[in-house]
């Protein structure tokens, strides 16, 4: 089940959702069977705002603008998608190989990456915000990555550690556009358009 609300929570809200799910038709034959309720506090705003085309993410913090971030990322081919993300996973060290995303690893644009540092995921097709000591000298200039979202490891690391699951990057930049399925889609439609696919609708 996935819900959201018209605008992001702000921070400080106490938040509850019942789930009135039992019986409601998902489709395909099946139903919900069961009734939830959960309930939470929203933290501190983060927003973070990437731009692919100047290759800086801005972070945004309670809405005032508190750290700027050279990065790299998808070179021609490999295009960053824009739209709005959400931090999905985060792993302190992350193998990163090709093989995932169709290529070789042993080709000229494959690679086999052992301990990726700082990797926050942000697509289930393998978009990541993570350290890349390699491509430094590329980071707030030009685009470089297979798609991910590179920055000197002394930066993802602040990054890594200020930011939470659930956390917003929003995209802007480049021609191809996130999917509401590839990952926490969710914010990339209007609530007039999410409301309309609702199952209690």
């Amino acid at each position: 089940m996935h819900w959201r609300p018209a605008a992001y929570w702000k921070a400080g809200t106490k938040v509850t959702v019942n789930a009135d799910i039992n019986g409601v038709p998902a489709g395909n034959g099946i139903y919900g069977q069961l009734d939830r309720s959960t309930s939470f506090d929203v933290g501190d705003s983060h927003v973070y705002k990437v731009n692919i085309q100047t290759d800086h993410l801005h972070v945004f913090d309670n809405g005032r603008l508190t750290r700027t971030i050279p990065v790299t990322t998808g070179m021609p081919g490999f295009t960053t998608r824009s739209g709005t993300k959400v931090i999905i996973e985060k792993d302190r060290y992350h193998t990163m190989n090709s093989e995932t995303i169709g290529i070789d690893p042993n080709s000229a644009l494959g690679y086999n990456i052992k301990n990726v540092e700082y990797a926050m995921r942000l697509t289930y097709s393998g978009e990541f915000l993570h350290a890349a000591p390699w491509s430094v000298a590329d980071q707030g200039h030009s685009n470089v990555s297979h798609g991910c979202t590179g920055m000197s490891t002394a930066n993802a690391g602040w990054l890594y550690n200020h930011s939470q699951i659930g956390d917003v990057v929003q995209y802007t930049g480049s021609h191809v556009h996130m999917t509401l399925d590839n990952g926490y889609g969710d914010w990339n439609e209007s609530f007039a358009q999410y409301r309309q696919g609702s199952a209690l609708s």
